[in-house]
């Protein structure tokens, strides 16, 4: 008799604060670019975070960040581990620091956010060395400049990371831009998951305007009620799956894969939906011969969350198109808490729909 080996439980998208030395920055950084790099990190921690935190990974000197064995599960493995076993997962993808450009605010140069992009891949692919069956970790890079991409991509890959980190956009363009298809390239040789995550919306100190720093299909009018963030990612990843679509790009990269994250499931449906009456109505327009639907449930994925009608989706669906995430431990974790048992729970899902949900469909699209 086979001995039946028990899935994984994996939470899709939780956030975690990886705890870096920026004094290696002088190694990859000529001496005036050290300078400005430091007065620029200063700036931001000043608006954004404690200040005390980059003093000490800039200077060494002051206060130690929280880092490991702090106890907060924000910066401490070992606390976290702790948060997520009392979840019911035995492992997380940890979405952490990126390099990605915020043209909609001042933000870093270019070569300051590829140099970021060293310190922040190296020691996520430590930190996954150090707990292979409890993190999975994801390789950021500065996406305006293709070429610098490829190669932080290609270098990060080579430490064992199987993922890269992207927004449902790139810069004010849609995912089937031409300028992407050396990026398209090498994902696919390097036969790593893309997991799409847009920038949320941070207030920074102004209550009436909730402004992004990432542009997004409507990014003009989200100013108000984070609607960007809670209605504005479902509507950007709608038109980021119609791109990859009919705009041809996964026919042209066909092993392509897609993770879609802290915008629940339902925007899926009307995703195949919309995208299907363009095929069918304008098929002139299209760059594909294959209903967009299915090219949508071959390559895409989406978390759901526990207010969503998840039963029904899977009856409709089927359940290979869906994970569980909980944005652990952001405000969507703290005000609308997803717990493995939000799926082991329903009692219509099947043992092996459970299965799929719980870890299995994300282990197949990081080719754990």
């Amino acid at each position: 008799m086979a001995t039946q080996v028990a899935t994984r439980k994996i939470d899709a998208d939780t956030h975690f604060n990886l705890t870096v030395d920026y004094r290696e920055l002088r190694e990859l950084l000529s001496r005036g670019q050290q300078a400005e790099a430091s007065e620029m990190l200063w700036l931001d921690a000043q608006r954004i975070v404690d200040p005390e935190t980059v003093r000490v990974g800039l200077t060494g000197s002051g206060v130690p960040n929280p880092g490991e064995g702090s106890g907060d599960p924000e910066w401490d493995p070992d606390a976290r581990i702790r948060e997520m076993n009392a979840l019911g997962f035995d492992m997380q993808v940890l979405n952490t620091q990126r390099a990605m450009p915020a043209p909609l605010h001042a933000y870093r140069p270019l070569w300051l956010r590829t140099a970021l992009a060293t310190l922040y891949n190296n020691e996520a692919a430590a930190l996954q060395k150090r707990y292979p069956d409890q993190f999975i970790c994801q390789i950021t890079f500065p996406w305006d400049d293709i070429d610098a991409s490829v190669k932080e991509v290609e270098r990060a890959a080579a430490l064992g990371l199987k993922a890269v980190s992207i927004c449902g956009s790139w810069l004010d363009q849609n995912l089937d831009a031409y300028e992407l298809y050396p990026f398209w390239d090498a994902i696919t040789g390097l036969d790593l998951a893309c997991i799409v995550h847009n920038y949320t919306q941070g207030h920074r100190g102004d209550m009436h305007d909730h402004r992004t720093s990432y542009p997004m299909v409507g990014t003009e009018r989200y100013h108000r009620m984070h609607i960007g963030t809670y209605l504005g990612f479902g509507i950007d990843y709608t038109v980021a799956c119609a791109a990859l679509t009919l705009g041809g790009v996964l026919d042209q990269f066909p092993k392509l894969r897609f993770l879609f994250f802290e915008a629940g499931a339902t925007w899926m449906a009307y995703a195949m939906h919309g995208a299907d009456r363009s095929f069918y109505i304008e098929r002139s327009c299209s760059r594909t011969d294959t209903r967009p639907s299915e090219l949508i449930m071959r390559h895409c994925m989406t978390a759901v969350e526990n207010v969503e009608p998840l039963e029904q989706l899977v009856a409709v669906y089927g359940a290979d198109n869906f994970v569980i995430g909980t944005d652990f431990p952001h405000p969507e974790f703290q005000r609308l808490p997803n717990a493995s048992t939000d799926i082991t729970d329903k009692s219509s899902l099947s043992a092996e729909d459970k299965a799929k949900i719980l870890g299995g469909n994300l282990a197949r699209a990081l080719r754990l």
